[in-house]
């Protein structure tokens, strides 16, 4: 999830192009309530930090490393039917009405990534 996040948050910096993509609502608003940040907070950190691996360092020194790995389970399990209702329109104008309750969020980011950017060996800097 941190890597979508980062990439959204450089999307952000002065000269980015953001689309229609979004961070502080979904998952990413969890991520960002987990470490006590705001968007503004974590948009501030990708813009200072050399690369995402400085990014990851700073932002998980904010909490101790078991918290952080069930936060990591947490995510990963999420799947369709976990999407908020206050969420939900925005996810489904999105990725689409159609998608099967069991199916994880993060394979549906996965398929969105591919649709947008093309298998990961031909994304730069991935």
């Amino acid at each position: 999830m941190l890597p979508r996040m980062i990439d959204v948050a450089r999307a952000k910096l002065p000269g980015g192009n953001i689309g229609e993509y979004q961070i502080g609502r979904g998952l990413s608003g969890l991520v960002l309530a987990h470490f006590g940040m705001d968007v503004a907070e974590f948009v501030e950190s990708v813009r200072a930090a050399k690369d995402d691996a400085a990014v990851a360092a700073a932002i998980s020194a904010r909490r101790p490393e078991k918290e952080n790995r069930l936060l990591n389970l947490r995510l990963r399990r999420a799947t369709v039917k976990d999407v908020p209702d206050d969420l939900r329109e925005g996810f489904e104008r999105f990725y689409g009405a159609n998608l099967p309750a069991d199916k994880r969020v993060f394979d549906v980011l996965e398929e969105d990534d591919l649709k947008a950017f093309g298998p990961k060996k031909n994304r730069k800097g991935r």
